[in-house]
């Protein structure tokens, strides 16, 4: 191999491997302008509940791992901005601890003080001398309700913000406390956020003029899964928050988009009511085949346009019908397309890469998600012959939320959502679950229980 080829092989992998694009990105392929995909463009669809709906609203936005849901939440910022929009983009990952319980005390106080650090922009309230983050006037909350600041230990001054947006994330001693001192001031807590996003709306509107609306998008919600053994505490911590208490997260004159996670669409089918003009927004897998696992070419030229973008893909594996193939195998998931290619690339002997190298790469992302657990082999098998999540009862929702998440099991949307295993390990699974009926049956025939 010569020292071209080298110089490409390095390129390309280092294009293939960036993740959540800007809309502004040359990489960024507009994915919902292509044939086929228009109809359900879920940036569309939010902006469109957010300009109908004047004043203020509330919708959720959800995407499994891998999807580009974060990259569309930028689009979506981008589209209200151009029109006219103020907006605020808080990734919550910065404010909270994603493998911690929920509950709506928190998630407010973390919320505002997201959105008070949002509009200290300088597009937006960073030159008004008056403008006050959510922290500081959180302290007077605290003072209000006769609550001692020194008995959360968040030192004073200046150091009380700095040691509450540090202590709501990092310190779970802290945090515990907190959520102990809200749980008795709800409902004062709720006024008070009330009234510090009416009080910084007003300011915007002084500032930017009386026609102006405020949108605040809330990123990462979505990521809060809990670790293994309080995974079910957790989910059902985020559903409370978000079924239980739909009414305060609607703020007055502002826009929100709430990120959360795919499972509540699954856990409480009528979620979307609660949101009411905008409903849920789920960003499914690029669909490559239909129901009945025949190629889908509008998913496939959509796949090949965004590898192209990334670089000069024929150049590692010679033809589109060998791009298609692997395209086939991501099962519409576009992170394992590039991790294919990534790993092809990293084994390259030659240019195009022979069909071992192929092999090779494909194995190693398969062999990543091997082994299968018998219970998950036959929950995936049902869901093979189904399309549907096959949840027997909400017991088992983390791990119907695992395999989502892991994406083992993927979703699409042809009129309505369906399910089916990634096709990297739907032959591992059918040749498991061929394996426990046959086993099944000969205890059966032996009298085994």
């Amino acid at each position: 191999m010569n020292d071209d080829d080298r110089r490409y092989l390095k390129g390309f992998f280092r294009e293939l491997a960036r993740r959540e694009l800007s809309p502004d990105d040359p990489l960024y392929v507009p994915i919902y302008e292509h044939p086929g995909m228009s109809v359900d463009d879920p940036v569309n669809l939010l902006a469109r509940g957010i300009e109908w709906t004047p004043g203020g609203s509330v919708q959720l936005f959800s995407g499994f791992r891998g999807t580009g849901k974060s990259t569309e939440l930028r689009r979506l910022k981008r589209h209200l901005e151009e029109n006219g929009f103020l907006v605020v983009l808080c990734d919550m990952a910065d404010y909270l601890d994603l493998q911690d319980a929920l509950d709506i005390s928190y998630f407010l106080l973390a919320l505002m003080g997201a959105f008070g650090e949002g509009l200290a922009a300088p597009d937006l309230l960073g030159k008004d001398p008056a403008h006050r983050g959510y922290w500081d006037r959180f302290r007077d909350f605290l003072t209000g309700t006769q609550v001692e600041v020194d008995e959360l230990s968040l030192g004073a001054g200046e150091g009380f913000s700095v040691g509450l947006k540090a202590s709501l994330k990092q310190d779970p001693t802290i945090r515990a406390r907190i959520k102990k001192v809200l749980a008795g001031h709800l409902a004062q807590l709720v006024r008070d956020v009330r009234g510090y996003v009416h009080d910084s709306v007003k300011a915007l509107k002084r500032q930017y003029g009386d026609e102006c609306e405020v949108v605040l998008l809330v990123d990462s919600v979505e990521q809060i899964r809990g670790k293994t053994t309080e995974a079910r505490e957790v989910q059902a911590s985020v559903a409370d928050v978000f079924t239980g208490h739909a009414d305060k997260l609607a703020l007055p004159n502002l826009h929100v988009v709430y990120t959360v996670p795919p499972y509540l669409k699954i856990l409480y089918a009528g979620i979307g009511a609660l949101y009411e003009p905008g409903g849920l927004q789920l960003l499914p897998a690029i669909k490559v085949k239909e129901r009945d696992g025949k190629p889908f070419p509008p998913g496939l030229d959509l796949l090949c346009e965004i590898v192209t973008a990334r670089g000069d893909w024929r150049r590692l594996v010679g033809s589109r019908q060998a791009l298609d193939e692997l395209a086939l195998l991501s099962g519409g998931h576009l992170r394992d397309l590039l991790r294919f290619l990534m790993e092809a690339a990293r084994r390259a002997q030659q240019l195009p890469i022979s069909d071992k190298t192929l092999r090779s790469a494909i194995d190693q992302v398969r062999n990543e998600n091997l082994p299968i657990a018998e219970s998950d082999a036959r929950w995936i098998g049902r869901i093979i012959d189904t399309h549907d999540p096959s949840l027997v009862d909400l017991d088992h929702l983390p791990d119907l939320a695992r395999l989502l998440d892991t994406h083992l099991v993927l979703c699409y949307r042809n009129g309505k959502d369906w399910f089916d295993a990634h096709p990297l390990i739907t032959d591992e699974v059918t040749r498991l679950v061929r394996r426990l009926r046959a086993e099944a049956g000969d205890r059966e025939d032996t009298g085994e229980d």
